[in-house]
């Protein structure tokens, strides 16, 4: 299979080379044109806007939202405004990787720093960092003491069984089991909590998690208040076993394949991230239909365009070989058709963008998945995974919901994001509880020229 290179394990530091790959601003700069900083205040208040209702996922409006102390206090009818705002709960993201730069190497501090406040700029107040080292735990902590957002969710490292693959290798990410025992030993002695397995076959290897060892960690697991989660990487024997054995949390797509259709049932139990965006990039990299939507996805995101890569850094990256990019294509349509065809799982999707994997920026390959998603479950079930389903799965204050009494995650837009994912662009202003952070979009080279002229005229 074609995505047996996904694992971001053993990176080395390769860098981002700013003057070539992201034109003539310095992300340091970039970051002072598109976030206009944190206005800490007692209280704000918005009129004439349209609620996301929890639940429903209808609107409700006009309205007037106020915010006081971190809380939603009051919503009450307004009269319509001049132009409207929508308010949408704040979004969480279930699987990003903090340390991996999405080109293939590591991040440094400086660069983590522009990508958390990227998931902020697009409008990700909640992300769980899966296969990350100790520090990332260490900057969680430090976030949630300093009510710093987004919030950051940390897993113990990752689980994976000793092979070929990461012989050599020692990630202070992942947590080698050579046997058995290690494996039952790994889950039944962590106490009350979450941990997640890489679960892959290789053939050949003198250890595998097979399903009835699978089935075993998970009683184990449970016995011990852990919530067992994997990522099967989208291959048919692994996701039999993570299904078969009703692991609670799934990780990577499913193929529509006979084989499954026996286990498939099972999903209806557990919950869900398909991860799609992944998928799509690897097979897409280096193609022309890559290079456009590229394009679409730097006119959608005024933050990402600034710091994109350049379409000629973009043409320079290999494409899958004829026949890998054949067999691509067949397994991605594969995993579209399994959630296609069952959309009565809507309610147990939760929303992973996979930020960190190659060409997947943090934010916009949430949007990504969005709007994936929207294709296959529709817009309003989508939004659901992204907010109510994602954001109690993580622990999010808000829970993905607008109520009063309850804390203030907004996402305020100046167009309707629902009737067209391209309006995510029109975000204006995200609330974190007790901050507000404005974003303000670079002008275009119009408009700055119309300015221009316009203080040319009044010279004259």
């Amino acid at each position: 299979m074609f995505v047996k290179r996904l694992i971001l394990i053993g990176l080395k530091k390769v860098r981002m080379q700013i003057p070539s790959l992201f034109g003539r601003f310095s992300p340091f700069l970039l970051g002072l044109i598109l976030y206009s900083g944190n206005l800490n205040a007692e209280s704000w208040s918005w009129s004439g806007a349209y609620l996301i209702q929890p639940e429903t996922l209808e609107y409700s409006g006009p309205v007037q939202i106020q915010v006081r102390d971190g809380l939603v206090e009051k919503i009450s009818p307004s009269s319509p405004g001049k132009e409207p705002l929508y308010i949408l709960p704040g979004f969480c993201d279930s699987h990003v990787t903090l340390g991996a730069n999405s080109l293939g190497g590591q991040k440094d501090k400086h660069e983590l720093e522009l990508d958390l406040k990227q998931f902020l700029l697009h409008g990700f107040t909640h992300i769980q960092s899966i296969a990350d080292p100790p520090w990332a735990r260490e900057l969680s902590e430090s976030r949630k003491r300093n009510f710093v957002f987004p919030k950051i969710l940390t897993l113990p490292p990752v689980l994976i069984a000793d092979s070929k693959e990461v012989a050599g290798v020692k990630p202070s990410g992942y947590k080698i089991l050579k046997s058995p025992e290690e494996a039952i030993a790994a889950v039944s002695s962590r106490g009350k909590g979450r941990a997640h397995l890489f679960l892959r076959h290789n053939q050949g290897e003198a250890f595998t998690i097979d399903g009835k060892l699978l089935y075993r960690m998970r009683s184990e697991a449970e016995k011990a208040g852990l919530e067992l989660s994997v990522s099967t990487f989208g291959e048919e024997f692994a996701n039999w076993e993570a299904l078969s054995s009703e692991v609670k949390v799934l990780y990577h797509p499913i193929p529509e394949m006979p084989s499954l259709q026996p286990v498939a049932g099972n999903l209806i139990k557990q919950i869900w991230a398909p991860l799609f965006s992944i998928y799509y990039a690897q097979k897409e990299v280096g193609t022309p239909s890559f290079s456009e939507e590229w394009e679409k996805w730097t006119n959608w995101s005024p933050s990402f365009k600034e710091r994109a890569m350049s379409k000629e850094a973009l043409s320079t990256l290999a494409p899958l070989s004829e026949s890998e990019k054949q067999e691509a294509d067949r397994e991605y349509e594969s995993y579209l058709a399994f959630l296609r065809a069952r959309k009565n799982l809507s309610l147990r999707i939760l929303l992973g963008s996979g930020s960190g994997h190659q060409l997947l920026f943090p934010g916009i390959s949430g949007w990504k998945e969005l709007r994936i998603l929207s294709d296959l479950i529709g817009p309003k079930e989508a939004l659901r995974a992204a907010t109510e389903t994602t954001c109690t799965y993580l622990g999010a204050a808000h829970e993905g919901k607008i109520r009063v009494g309850k804390p203030a995650d907004l996402l305020i837009f100046r167009e309707d994001p629902l009737k067209n994912w391209d309006k995510l662009k029109t975000l204006k202003t995200v609330v974190t509880e007790m901050v507000k952070t404005e974003i303000v979009a670079p002008s275009s080279p119009e408009k700055k020229n119309e300015k221009k002229k316009s203080k040319s005229r009044k010279k004259g």
